[in-house]
């Protein structure tokens, strides 16, 4: 079953501040954070560069009991206002599992370095 991408972002670039190397975080701009928080328990999401999917994962809620050890996960930074964080597993990575990890992909990465996001 293939994958299919939304005709519109749900975020666009725009709505993207920031974005931390060493921690995986998106800061948001409030109304992207908002839609975020929306977002149902086990939502899919694409990170996408000029429409190529650098990485899948799914939107966990951070109070969920259920896990998700062997994917990209998305979360809210409860601590940190309007910042998502992509982590590997939920609540995280099972000793042994091995997930692609894109999160820092060099085409992503060198994206949002040109466009002074890269903190």
């Amino acid at each position: 079953m293939a994958s299919v991408l939304q005709d519109s972002p749900t975020i666009k670039n725009e709505d993207i501040l920031e974005y931390s190397e060493s921690e995986y975080k998106f800061k948001l701009t409030i109304s992207a954070y908002q839609k975020v928080r929306a977002f149902q328990n086990g939502s899919p999401f694409a990170v996408t560069v000029d429409q190529q999917v650098i990485y899948y994962g799914f939107f966990i809620l951070p109070i969920t009991s259920a896990s998700c050890d062997n994917s990209i996960t998305m979360d809210l930074g409860w601590n940190s206002p309007n910042a998502i964080f992509v982590k590997l597993g939920y609540p995280s990575l099972l000793p042994g599992a091995s997930i692609d990890d894109q999160r820092n992909n060099p085409k992503l990465i060198a994206t949002l370095k040109k466009q002074g996001k890269l903190k």
